[in-house]
């Protein structure tokens, strides 16, 4: 498979926002470019995103420098989203299923469905629906900030959903992807994924009951037990300089070589 169009991935983290642009070649990912743009602090203390323009003016800066064949997903906050699992209704189609699942969740949350945006995908089995949601209006606020910026082609993923994208290249006995992204834990396992804002990568593992050494770690100082996670090494073809921390990239990189159904 080869493809002439760059997937970017972007994580606006609290101290600037880290890029990767990858393309599909026959060999495999070839990293075409990274990029960091230092900022002021530009989330909350809940996590949620703050619009002020030297983010916009960081996104801009990107934009110029993408050529016109590219896709872009950004990291939507994930301790900003809910998840939940319900029952797969029979017989609907697939409009009818999205309302069910935004009425259904909204009812759970005791808000309005059109306060809401909501998303899911089927499990294997056919039996359940994992429900990914989060408040339109802060879904709302990340798309003004990327389309201010010139985007057109682009996608929103929880930033902890792409570290699911490094499994087919670790080794089977790996359950479980952890980054530590400056102030929290973003982790996946093959089934579910998530955040911690407290704790060591020890608690998170013994909470999701997988033993450290069934997990990779992106960070400086992985934990004793646990093999250290570096997804650059996936690429088949990366060109100097390199990244500085380049374990703050994960979840950028994780971006732009997923495939997400939400």
């Amino acid at each position: 498979m080869v493809s002439r169009i760059w997937k970017i991935g972007v994580h606006i983290q609290q101290d600037g926002v880290r890029a990767v642009a990858v393309q599909r070649r026959r060999e495999g990912w070839q990293l075409r470019k990274w990029w960091y743009f230092s900022l002021p602090a530009t989330t909350d203390n809940h996590g949620a995103m703050v619009s002020n323009e030297p983010l916009i003016e960081a996104l801009q800066k990107l934009r110029v420098e993408l050529p016109a064949q590219h896709h872009l997903r950004v990291a939507f906050p994930a301790r900003r989203t809910l998840q939940r699992t319900m029952p797969l209704p029979g017989q609907l189609c697939e409009s009818e299923c999205q309302a069910y699942v935004t009425a259904a969740t909204a009812k759970t949350l005791q808000m309005t469905p059109d306060s809401l945006f909501s998303d899911y995908r089927v499990d294997a089995a056919h039996k359940t629906l994992s429900v990914t949601a989060a408040h339109r209006q802060e879904v709302g606020e990340v798309i003004a900030l990327v389309e201010r910026a010139g985007f057109s082609d682009y996608a929103l993923t929880p930033d902890a959903c792409a570290l699911t994208s490094f499994f087919p290249y670790a080794t089977p006995q790996t359950e479980g992807i952890a980054a530590w992204d400056g102030e929290q834990w973003l982790w996946a396992t093959r089934e579910r994924w998530g955040c911690q804002p407290e704790g060591d990568l020890g608690s998170l593992a013994q909470s999701l009951s997988l033993p450290l050494s069934q997990w990779l770690c992106c960070s400086d100082n992985p934990e004793d037990g646990a093999a250290v996670c570096d997804p650059w090494r996936w690429l088949t073809r990366v060109q100097p300089p390199k990244a500085p921390a380049e374990w703050r990239f994960a979840v950028a990189l994780g971006l732009a070589m997923g495939n997400y159904p939400i």
